[in-house]
């Protein structure tokens, strides 16, 4: 897995600039742009500030699938994230009626 490619990922589908990542999570702007380069790998420190940033679990973040989900799927888990659960049933009932069209 690729730490920075999928730190960005996240940061972006979030409409997090990495300045904001940075200072939101007290880390140095230089060194999340290293890690998004591939050229700097996090400490486990400094992901779960970065993770806390973003509000993604590490296992979340570490948890591997076979195709990543798409910039717009993950904002819209994680708009869905703050919804109560009759808003929930109601977005479930919302995409089931997608199914086969």
């Amino acid at each position: 897995m690729d730490l920075g490619k999928r730190i960005k990922i996240l940061r972006t589908s979030r409409g997090i600039s990495a300045r904001h990542l940075a200072q939101s999570s007290g880390i140095d702007p230089s060194l999340i742009s290293k890690i998004e380069n591939g050229i700097s790998n996090p400490s486990i420190d400094t992901l779960q500030k970065i993770c806390d940033t973003l509000d993604i679990s590490m296992s979340d973040f570490f948890c591997t699938q076979k195709v990543d989900p798409s910039e717009d799927l993950l904002a819209l888990m994680t708009a869905a994230r703050r919804l109560t659960p009759e808003q929930i049933k109601i977005l479930t009932s919302l995409i089931s009626s997608f199914k086969g069209k």
